[in-house]
């Protein structure tokens, strides 16, 4: 079973009225992560699978105070960390809930969090932020994040002799293990190993490059 979740607030099981979920991030059994949206499970896959990102969670409380210097508890939907120790909060809402009150509200968390030192930086993700081919890339590398040992081993082995710019698929040939080398592959971009030549869906006609060593 995955590690359980390190948000401060459980999100709903369930709901007549709106999408929940559940989805688990990570290596080995991985950390379970709470989704009260079909949004924020777009936005979570997208910020899981960023090339930047170390750690994801949800739900962090931050205490901030309004006009009136009265204090209220709110909870951050998503808290991403970076691979250069930076922590961005994201408040997650479909464009149509987004009120001039809203964002004012906004506003000031962000200024309070940033001058309390507890996030870099605080953001606000709709719909109109999501961005189709980074959700289907990063559906695909989670979809294959599960490792493989012996596709691993050969498809490591291809790309370690690797030199210049190859495709997808002439990688996929070379390995020979059909959609489980293909599932490798992925893998390896996920890993950062490979990198896209283009910003594009991840097919067999896909140019990568090699921008990382394989030990």
């Amino acid at each position: 079973m995955p590690e359980e979740s390190a948000g401060n607030r459980d999100t709903q099981v369930a709901s007549k009225a709106h999408f929940t979920g559940h989805i688990t991030f990570g290596d080995d059994h991985g950390r379970g992560l709470g989704l009260e949206s079909n949004l924020e499970k777009k936005v979570a896959l997208l910020l899981r699978y960023a090339p930047d990102t170390v750690d994801l969670v949800e739900q962090r409380a931050f205490e901030w105070y309004d006009s009136h210097g009265e204090y209220h508890t709110h909870y951050v939907d998503l808290v991403r960390q970076t691979r250069d120790g930076r922590r961005i909060g994201y408040a997650v809402r479909p464009v149509h809930r987004v009120s001039d009150e809203y964002q004012d509200k906004l506003a000031r968390i962000k200024y309070q969090s940033a001058s309390q030192g507890v996030f870099d930086d605080f953001r606000l993700f709709t719909e109109q932020d999501v961005c189709p081919i980074a959700l289907h890339n990063a559906t695909h590398l989670h979809a294959v994040r599960v490792a493989e040992p012996e596709a691993d081993q050969a498809a490591a082995k291809v790309v370690g002799a690797m030199r210049g710019v190859e495709t997808i698929g002439m990688l996929s040939e070379q390995i020979g293990m059909d959609g489980t080398g293909l599932r490798a592959l992925v893998r390896l971009i996920a890993s950062r190993h490979l990198q896209l030549l283009r910003h594009e869906r991840i097919s067999d006609a896909s140019q990568v490059i090699k921008v990382m060593a394989l030990h």
